[in-house]
């Protein structure tokens, strides 16, 4: 498996898929983001993968869209978005919903955005109490259409979904858990451990029944999931053609008040 952005090791039938740009908190810039749309369809082809956890290298988890990279590419074209077209968007969330194998996140930090997407699309969620969880789109003029308004919504409610959303709120992890986003809080050294002991307990057990408990919930998910999903992703690609996606992400990396039009 050839990837640049991406660790992948596999042992005892256990994939562990490490997001590793810890340079800039694993976040996501379009060559990323490629290679997490194809991992999971790769690893779910493989025969010597039962189980995979999904982590970040370094101090985060995952900080989201890299608005670095995004900011040099809107120097280039203002209405150039992110440079991940919406095909993209569908094929990473949706390869994750159709992953069939158990997917615990490991969530060693911040996980912010997409990063909070990719962790809570996973089916055993395991965050250090020292993480935060939040998707804050809407501070730099984004409607959070990558998935973040769809799983939020069906798993914490409409309206402190709303709340999170559009006040970009991050939630500590022990918020979370109370949410009822994720499964598990504990003490940071204690994330991998934790995950592995949950992904060893996950490999021994019965493969048909256990994929199929996955497909079956998933499959429930997926139609919660959908119509939001596209309505979300549609107004997303229309907010990112708005000046005041130049203007939020420009104010973030220069660390001041944004001036909204």
């Amino acid at each position: 498996m050839n990837y640049e952005y991406l660790d992948i090791d596999i042992s005892d039938g256990i994939a562990t898929v490490t997001m590793n740009r810890p340079h800039v908190l694993n976040g996501l810039h379009p060559e990323s983001h490629a290679e997490m749309e194809r991992v999971w369809g790769e690893l779910g082809e493989n025969d010597d993968v039962r189980v995979a956890i999904l982590t970040g290298a370094g101090r985060a988890f995952c900080a989201g869209g890299d608005l670095k990279d995004t900011e040099e590419r809107l120097k280039t074209n203002p209405l150039g978005g992110s440079g991940i077209s919406a095909a993209s968007g569908r094929r990473s969330i949706y390869g994750l919903l159709d992953f069939e194998k158990p997917l615990i996140a490991a969530v060693n930090g911040h996980a912010i955005g997409l990063g909070a997407t990719l962790g809570l699309l996973c089916d055993i969620v395991v965050v250090s109490e020292k993480a935060k969880i939040g998707d804050p789109h809407v501070a730099i003029g984004v409607v959070p259409g990558d998935g973040g308004l769809a799983i939020w919504v069906l798993l914490a409610g409409p309206n402190r979904a709303k709340e999170y959303m559009m006040l970009g709120t991050l939630a500590t992890a022990q918020e979370a858990y109370d949410l009822g986003l994720i499964n598990h809080v504990v003490a940071p050294e204690e994330v991998m451990p934790v995950a592995r002991g949950i992904a060893e307990r996950l490999a021994a057990g019965p493969q048909l029944a256990l994929q199929g408990t996955k497909v079956s919930i998933n499959n429930w998910i997926k139609a919660q999931f959908s119509s939001l999903f596209e309505v979300s992703l549609a107004a997303e690609l229309r907010s990112m053609a708005h000046p005041d996606f130049v203007e939020g992400v420009s104010a973030v990396l220069e660390k001041r008040p944004p001036n909204f039009e």
